[in-house]
């Protein structure tokens, strides 16, 4: 069932802080970006991976950095919204930002990330998870834009997946108007002007536009820490969600982590099936290419 959202009461400039939200049932205010700092205990110091700190008397979490961005916390609150019942995903409180630093305040989930679990569950358990997950990437799906669809983030900007980071000078990842003006463009990224792509075929164009989280890995998700009744707390991490091809979200799982582990052998094919499996090498391909690996 196609479920058509509004994405315009989602759209906040820095600073946000929404009252209606449970932190403040009990709280006046967010910590500052000073408090926030004063807190941490171990700083990124590397910009592409966010600085957090945990708040847990308060069930607080903070992430922030300057690769932070406020579309995250507005796709969260998207999704919330419209999948609440489905698609479990932290509350927003609001975000922030102070210097090069956005600062986005969220629920803390107190569980353990599946990727410690993962070895201390049964066959049984892990393909209970696996259906959990597969629901969840299957009810993402059910979102559609509202109004003439684009490749590019929720916030109807460029694409804000990490693979696109970092590229040469006029290299810009979106927003697109079409699938096909998208590969035309990931066909050609750092290619030479006027230079035709090879192997350009081997991206059709007739795929469909579907809200990816293009993120999903063990290390994002949240679960309870029953060894033998695990169940799914929230799914994390956003920062590179967006409106994508389909066949988007099955690459990037598949591409996350150690090559042929068990994730990759059994639980990537049981959440997204196969019929996407001819995508992934011609996809890797392109990324190959431009020096992704």
């Amino acid at each position: 069932m196609a479920i058509v959202v509004d994405q315009r009461p989602f759209l906040h400039t820095n600073p946000a802080v929404f009252k209606d939200t449970s932190w403040f049932l009990a709280n006046s205010r967010l910590p500052t970006p000073r408090e926030v700092r004063a807190a941490t205990t171990l700083r990124s110091e590397n910009p592409c991976i966010a600085s957090t700190v945990a708040f847990p008397q308060q069930n607080l979490f903070v992430k922030y950095g300057p690769r932070v961005k406020s579309s995250e916390g507005q796709c969260m609150r998207l999704v919330k919204y419209y999948l609440a019942s489905s698609v479990p995903v932290p509350e927003v409180y609001g975000w922030d930002k102070d210097g090069d630093d956005v600062f986005l305040y969220m629920q803390l989930i107190s569980g353990v990330p599946l990727d410690e679990l993962w070895s201390h569950i049964g066959p049984e358990q892990k393909s209970l998870l696996c259906e959990d997950i597969r629901r969840i990437v299957e009810n993402l799906g059910h979102l559609k834009q509202d109004h003439s669809e684009i490749v590019g983030s929720v916030t109807r900007e460029m694409m804000t997946d990490h693979l696109f980071q970092d590229l040469s000078d006029g290299q810009t990842p979106g927003p697109f108007k079409t699938v096909k003006q998208f590969h035309d463009w990931f066909s050609t990224i750092d290619l030479p002007p006027g230079m035709a792509p090879e192997y350009r075929h081997w991206l059709p164009d007739h795929v469909s536009i579907r809200f990816t989280h293009a993120d999903i890995h063990r290390g994002n998700i949240m679960v309870s820490p029953d060894v033998n009744a695990p169940r799914i707390l929230a799914l994390l991490d956003w920062g590179q969600s967006g409106w994508y091809p389909e066949y988007w979200e099955y690459c990037k799982a598949r591409l996350i982590g150690e090559y042929r582990n068990e994730w990759k052998l059994f639980a990537v094919p049981h959440i997204f099936g196969e019929a996407l499996n001819q995508w992934y090498w011609q996809w890797h391909f392109f990324l190959e290419r431009i020096g992704r690996f």
